[in-house]
């Protein structure tokens, strides 16, 4: 099998840097990272001027891009558009995220989700379910109709992924503490969103299975001096990632730059929340009968209310680097640490034995090409 290789005047590998370095892969696994003066010239090499070589961008929330919604169009092949539409910004691997939807809707999905990772569709690393198990109370753009405490027989039903990774986010304070160690026994990583929880309510119990936090400071009760609330619960979990939207609009800078203060190293990484218009020439579309809309740079649904996000990865990092995060840091934040949450011990650094997974960035931090499985987009 032919060896490929990629090479920077900067390569990060995860842990460190290296200059005027070349990443050299066969098949889909990495093999070594070396000075471009030792590349042998048998290896044919891309060469990117004025860029940086890192570890592949993981994106674990994506409900939508290239001018499709993944509740709009439940299948492999709409998969496949929104992983297309993502790579344009550096995402070389992603979570098709379906918003909460009917039961039946929930079983094509993962029936979907196993069919891509059957037909190796790049890119797709399983599904983020947000939802239907949420709080009416911080619904967002959700159907707050759909919503409803399930039991652990209805969810013996659902055909859950043989493959690939599942993430639910739910509002753990209105799940049986039974029923979240049912899911997490399945594998199922968990995280708490949407919810209206008080500190208390988030149990030491429940939080055993609960993994992370869905877009920390949004759709969840607000951390105040009386009541620490959901945020609050989501910033002293040590154990607990949270993710964090950072298109500068669903989250003021000041509030990411303190939670990465407070979590510990690892457990706050980046997500877009991106809907159908990232990747796509039209600024609208619909969402459970409504019509979401791309003004002055926000997603709104008819009553105003944010619905998603309008930003690929690429530009996410770029924010929090000028936010005032180191650059090594905001990118293993886009990279290693979602690959970390996600329990893809083959992702998240150029090593060798991991997979030939990298995003190559300008100075500037704009995508030039990613490599998946060892094909370069």
């Amino acid at each position: 099998m032919t060896l490929h290789a990629i090479s920077a005047p900067r390569l990060f590998d995860g842990v460190r840097y290296h200059n005027n370095a070349a990443l050299v892969w066969q098949g889909s696994q990495i093999k070594q990272v070396l000075p471009i003066e030792q590349l042998p010239e048998s290896i044919p090499c891309q060469h990117y001027t004025d860029s940086i070589i890192c570890p592949g961008f993981i994106d674990i929330q994506v409900n939508g891009g290239g001018g499709i919604m993944l509740n709009s169009d439940t299948s492999p092949a709409a998969m496949q558009t929104i992983c297309e539409a993502h790579r344009q910004f550096g995402t070389a691997y992603l979570l098709p995220t379906l918003i909460s939807a009917t039961p039946s809707q929930l079983a094509k999905a993962l029936q979907a989700t196993e069919q891509a990772l059957n037909d190796n569709i790049a890119g797709v690393l399983g599904v983020h379910l947000e939802g239907p198990w949420l709080n009416p109370k911080k619904k967002g753009a959700h159907d707050a109709s759909l919503f409803y405490a399930p039991e652990i027989e209805s969810l013996e039903g659902l055909p859950w992924l043989k493959q690939g990774k599942v993430l639910v986010t739910c509002a753990a304070e209105l799940m049986d503490t039974n029923v979240l160690r049912w899911l997490d026994q399945q594998g199922v990583i968990l995280s708490c969103g949407h919810s209206n929880a008080q500190f208390d309510q988030l149990t030491e119990q429940k939080m055993a299975s609960v993994s992370g936090f869905t877009h920390l400071y949004n759709a969840m009760s607000p951390f105040e001096g009386r009541s620490p609330g959901t945020v609050g619960r989501a910033l002293l979990t040590d154990h607990a990632w949270c993710s964090v939207i950072t298109d500068g609009i669903h989250v003021h800078p000041q509030s990411v730059l303190l939670a990465h203060r407070i979590k510990p190293e690892g457990k706050l990484l980046i997500v877009t929340d991106a809907m159908a218009s990232v990747g796509s020439v039209d600024n609208k579309f619909e969402l459970d009968g409504q019509t979401i809309e791309l003004i002055d740079g926000k997603l709104v649904n008819n009553e105003g209310s944010l619905a998603g996000a309008h930003i690929g990865m690429d530009e996410s990092v770029a924010n929090v680097i000028r936010w005032g995060i180191e650059e090594s840091e905001a990118i293993k934040m886009a990279s290693t640490y979602p690959a970390q949450a996600m329990r893809c011990d083959d992702l998240g650094q150029l090593t060798p034995g991991y997979r030939a997974a990298a995003t190559v960035l300008s100075n500037a931090y704009q995508s030039q090409a990613v490599l998946v499985d060892g094909i370069v987009y």
